[in-house]
């Protein structure tokens, strides 16, 4: 596993609604079919610990006039690094009241959860892509069984939600059932299943449609009867309505305000991403 004093970070992001940042790193083991995200491949700026937690730091006493109430370390695969998310989830936590990481879980062993929660890991949140085992892998290039045993291991360790999608046709109500019955096995401490719709209008694949709130809301009712704490959509962002554009902050320090509609045509620009 690479390990090195720097990550290629494209972009930090800051919430509309709460003093809270998401830091994007770049590099991802998992090749989804359906992935929109630019930082499933190399991009950004290298930069070490230090300069990301300051880079952080400044930016939301710049926006909020404060510290932080939650760092959310997402990508990419953050754990692709253990040893740089290792430094950064301990330096973090001096910025942030909370430190969140999300992830695939495919590297995030037993071990190194462990060593992650002794750093100051406060949460944990991971993108569960399907239960069988060849769908999974056909969907992102990996076999889910490391993926199965880490999330069974971090449930009962740690406050969890588990992100999956509504693929219609490729992964259905049926597929995140089993999902439901199998995190209710692991008799876990705190986690939630959310069922989040894809987003066909920004996946590079033609793979699916977007499913409508019914299809989601649908999916829900069927796993509560199975799991209780599933809900439909992983919208945080949402006094109000759905937050329509955000705070991009670039490793030079330059803040922009984006939105869904220009997300990828100005990341295609800024980064030559496909």
């Amino acid at each position: 596993m690479e390990m090195s004093d720097t990550r290629r970070i494209p972009f930090i992001t800051l919430s509309e609604y709460a003093p809270r940042a998401w830091v994007t790193m770049s590099g991802c083991n998992f090749r989804c079919r359906g992935c929109f995200s630019i930082a499933k491949v190399e991009v950004g700026e290298p930069m070490t610990v230090p300069e990301l937690v300051s880079l952080t730091d400044t930016a939301a006493r710049e926006r909020y006039g404060r510290g932080l109430q939650e760092v959310l370390l997402t990508g990419g695969e953050p754990a692709l690094d253990q040893d740089y998310l290792f430094r950064l989830v301990g330096a973090m936590k001096r910025i942030s009241e909370e430190v969140v990481v999300q992830s695939n879980a495919h590297l995030l062993s037993p071990r190194f959860l462990d060593e992650l929660m002794e750093a100051g890991l406060d949460g944990l949140i991971v993108d569960l892509k399907a239960m069988d085992e060849k769908r999974h892998e056909w969907y992102t290039g990996r076999y889910n069984r490391d993926v199965l045993e880490n999330i069974a291991y971090a449930s009962t360790r740690i406050p969890m939600v588990v992100n999956t999608l509504l693929i219609p046709e490729v992964v259905e109500v049926e597929e995140i059932v089993k999902m439901a019955i199998f995190l209710k096995s692991c008799n876990p401490r705190d986690l939630e299943l959310r069922i989040n719709p894809f987003r066909a209008e920004l996946s590079p694949e033609r793979l699916s449609r977007t499913p409508s709130d019914r299809e989601l809301e649908n999916a829900a009712e069927k796993c509560r009867a199975y799991y209780e704490r599933t809900v439909s959509s992983c919208l945080r962002e949402n006094r109000g309505g759905p937050s329509k554009t955000w705070m991009t902050v670039f490793p030079d320090g330059r803040m922009e305000r984006r939105g869904v509609n220009d997300y990828r045509s100005k990341n295609r620009l800024l980064f030559r991403g496909d």
